[in-house]
């Protein structure tokens, strides 16, 4: 019974993903044609012999995006005494670039890579991955944020038609900051386990108050400069995609642009709520980039084009999974206290 339950359960959710992915697709069509002079040739138009060149350009950037994102990721796992060599990590994260490609709702390739961590690791490590993964996940989305805040503050302040779009960066920042604050700090650690006993068994206390523990070991000035500094670099790559894909497909419009809206639209599709992230991150896009003069067609292509980008490149992490060049005998992670 409980199995058919976790099925029917596992059914409605992807057809509520499936419904969320659908419904926001159909009004994304909709608008491309229903616009006056819509065309398929403007299909064509778009994908012209001298529109590849910035397409490689954008693999590259979202590229080198992986190597400080995985370094970041590192360092967090460090943090919580596991250690491993990069170059394995690497695998392990393509790995997980893969499954969030090719999964519903764009966690799963998370999902992996903390039991890749749990396979080499042992069952202690299994906390350690979750929380290096969950701080790793969060604290990017958190930083890209942070660009569309400086370019509003920067460039948008004074544009009434563009300023209120700054709110919901405020608010997710705002949001943010209330999280870390919640996870990392001692003193709201300790009040948010005293109510929690109050709601909670004691087995589910314990795990809770454990994983606070571990949040509080990111409370180094060393480590928040480190992955600050790579979190500007990843973000910063990953919104370039968008901007050369842009270019790929002829579309003339300032940088501060992509990094104005391309976070609202990353926080969006990073939402487990549809497949992939599709339907809701094209819609938005679609209407914001409206708004700096942007077709539909144009705006809906550039995502599709930063995905197919993203898709190609994980292609690596694929080969790395048929391979099984992860294997959880060969490269054991190292906690503080071992023997070298």
């Amino acid at each position: 019974m409980s199995k058919m339950n976790g099925r029917l359960k596992s059914a409605l959710i992807f057809c509520l993903k499936l419904v969320v992915t659908i419904v926001p697709a159909y009004f994304v069509y909709r608008n491309i044609v229903m616009a006056p002079d819509w065309s398929v040739d403007d299909l064509y138009r778009l994908f012209s012999a001298h529109s590849i060149w910035p397409l490689f350009v954008a693999l590259l950037c979202l590229g080198l995006s992986n190597f400080t994102a995985c370094l970041q990721w590192k360092l967090l796992l460090e943090k919580q005494n596991v250690k491993m060599g990069y170059g394995h990590l690497l695998k392990l994260y393509y790995v997980g670039l893969f499954f969030n490609n090719f999964m519903p709702g764009n966690v799963g390739g998370d999902a992996k890579k903390v039991y890749d961590i749990r396979m080499q690791g042992g069952q202690d490590s299994v906390g350690a991955g979750l929380t290096a993964t969950f701080f790793d996940r969060l604290y990017g989305l958190f930083f890209i944020t942070l660009f569309a805040l400086a370019m509003g503050l920067l460039f948008f302040m004074h544009d009434e038609a563009q300023r209120s779009f700054m709110w919901p960066s405020v608010w997710i920042f705002l949001g943010f900051c209330a999280l870390f604050a919640a996870l990392c700090s001692r003193r709201l650690g300790r009040l948010l386990c005293k109510v929690l006993t109050k709601i909670f068994p004691k087995k589910i206390n314990e795990r809770l108050i454990h994983m606070f523990e571990r949040f509080q070991q990111f409370r180094s000035v060393k480590l928040l400069a480190s992955i600050n500094l790579l979190s500007a670099l990843t973000q910063g790559l990953r919104i370039l995609v968008h901007y050369f894909c842009g270019i790929a497909v002829g579309v003339d419009l300032s940088i501060s642009w992509y990094f104005y809206y391309i976070p609202l639209v990353a926080i969006v599709s990073a939402l487990p709520i549809s497949i992939g992230g599709f339907g809701p991150r094209e819609l938005l896009a679609q209407s914001l980039f409206a708004r700096a003069g942007v077709p539909g067609l144009e705006s809906v292509v550039i995502q599709l084009l930063a995905y197919f980008v993203s898709l190609v490149l994980s292609l690596f992490g694929a080969f790395v999974f048929l391979l099984g060049g992860t294997p959880a005998a060969k490269v054991p992670a190292k906690t503080e206290g071992e023997p070298k």
